[in-house]
């Protein structure tokens, strides 16, 4: 195993928090998938005629889709990956097991607003929000519980372990720290009274670039732990993960100066420093250890059957087809959730094959190899790039993001047959996550195989 636990030796305080977490994390992915189909059915060309919701419920939807599927799940994976990382120790497990219960606690308090129909959604970049109290109060102790669990990673950083992924993940913890720094000094320096949807989005604009280097810092990890489990290996030289992990890493520590350098935090001087930041320090590392994956996996062995394997082929693949989708950024058209589509699914099939491949088997539930396994890999990567793919060509025949309904402007058969393939592509990714949601979530929750009590 790449942090040399295995299912006897993993401690039970640890196994009992990396249960929590898997938990969290894949409970909280169902939520989003379920409303992943509700919004594709609602965009889908005719059928979006026959069902009663409203755009009050698209724009909830959403919203809650969103910091489900990007927010909580990556962040309670960072959980996850933390209790296999941290030094053992009483101290690190405390603030493990706080930290999980505070996450959990802020997911409910986030999910009240919602469920109730209160408060204004804000389709702001990066974090979208419902406008009410407890929505901000559960983002909050959400926020909070990840930071405890991050904080006890920083000792890794001081041994700088020989063993890559620790070290990858205690990059990770405090690349997240970053993030959170930028969230408080937006919110400090934001003039009282500013109009509330301009407050959401210059208080998630920062510290949203920051948490696209940790997306990226979860995908290379997730690389380096299935490429060592496929090919008894990582993509690229310890040295040289530790160096793009590294930058990465840097470059999150520096975006809090931006705001004591940045000028006006509502000026465009300081949006447009962020943006820079991600196009000078993002590109780089995962183009590296992506070049040097793809020539790992040409050389192969090349097993389809293997769960790892899968992951890592197609999550490379959207990442990459995501990555070149990027280029059309700053547009207000589908393109860019083109983007941003692709490239977090490729995100997820790499946490995905961690989930399965490394997670599961260390708690004593493995999934084997059977064709449900690989099916779900298929079902969810190609639906994702059929989805991207149609979000892509809908976006180059004009149709507006973030609309709905008769907004989207569906007047030529292009757009009406582009935004169905988005549909469709949709409904394959779904069908994807719902295998490996309820694959997942049967295990977790499940009795430990025999052999490992």
């Amino acid at each position: 195993m790449p942090l040399n636990w295995t299912p006897e030796t993993l401690p039970p305080a640890r196994r009992w928090e990396l249960r929590g977490w898997a938990l969290l994390a894949v409970g909280s992915l169902a939520v989003a998938g379920f409303l992943a189909l509700a919004l594709g059915v609602s965009r889908t060309p005719r059928v979006q005629d026959w069902l009663p919701w409203g755009p009050h419920f698209f724009y909830r939807a959403l919203v809650t889709h969103v910091v489900l599927s990007f927010e909580v799940w990556f962040l309670a994976a960072l959980g996850a990956l933390s209790a296999l990382a941290a030094p053992p120790g009483v101290w690190g497990d405390r603030l493990g097991r706080l930290g999980l219960l505070l996450a959990s606690t802020g997911v409910v308090l986030l999910l009240i607003p919602a469920l109730a129909d209160q408060g204004e959604p804000s389709l702001n970049n990066y974090v979208p929000v419902v406008g009410h109290p407890l929505f901000y109060v559960g983002l909050g102790v959400h926020a909070l519980g990840v930071a405890l669990a991050s904080l006890r990673l920083l000792p890794v950083l001081a041994r700088r372990p020989r063993v890559t992924v620790p070290f990858g993940i205690a990059c990770a913890g405090v690349t997240y720290l970053a993030a959170l720094a930028c969230f408080g000094l937006a919110w400090g320096l934001i003039p009282a009274g500013t109009d509330a949807d301009l407050f959401n989005e210059r208080v998630f604009w920062g510290g949203g670039h920051v948490l696209q280097l940790l997306n990226t810092l979860i995908l290379m990890i997730a690389w380096q732990m299935l490429a060592e489990r496929e090919f008894d290996r990582g993509p690229v030289p310890a040295a040289l993960a530790h160096a793009a992990f590294t930058a990465l890493a840097l470059f999150a520590l520096a975006s809090p100066l931006i705001y004591l350098v940045g000028g006006d935090v509502l000026g465009l001087a300081h949006r447009q420093m962020f943006t820079r930041l991600l196009w000078i320090g993002l590109p780089l590392p995962p183009l590296v250890m992506g070049g040097c994956l793809a020539l790992q996996i040409l050389k192969g062995p090349r097993d389809w059957r293997s769960p790892a394997f899968l992951a890592l082929a197609l999550s490379l693949l959207l990442f990459a087809i995501g990555g070149f989708a990027g280029f059309f950024l700053g547009v207000a058209d589908t393109r860019t959730p083109s983007h941003y589509h692709a490239v977090i699914g490729g995100v997820q099939l790499g946490l995905m094959g961690v989930v399965l491949v490394v997670v599961l088997p260390l708690l004593g539930r493995g999934i084997g190899r059977g064709r449900a396994v690989r099916l779900q890999f298929h079902l969810y990567g190609w639906g994702q790039l059929i989805h991207a793919l149609g979000f892509f060509l809908a976006g180059a025949a004009g149709v507006p993001r973030k609309t709905t309904g008769l907004d989207q402007g569906l007047d030529t058969l292009w757009k009406k047959a582009a935004m169905g393939v988005v549909g469709l592509g949709t409904g394959l990714a779904v069908l994807g996550g719902v295998i490996f949601v309820w694959m997942a979530l049967v295990r977790l929750l499940g009795r430990r195989e025999t052999g490992h009590e």
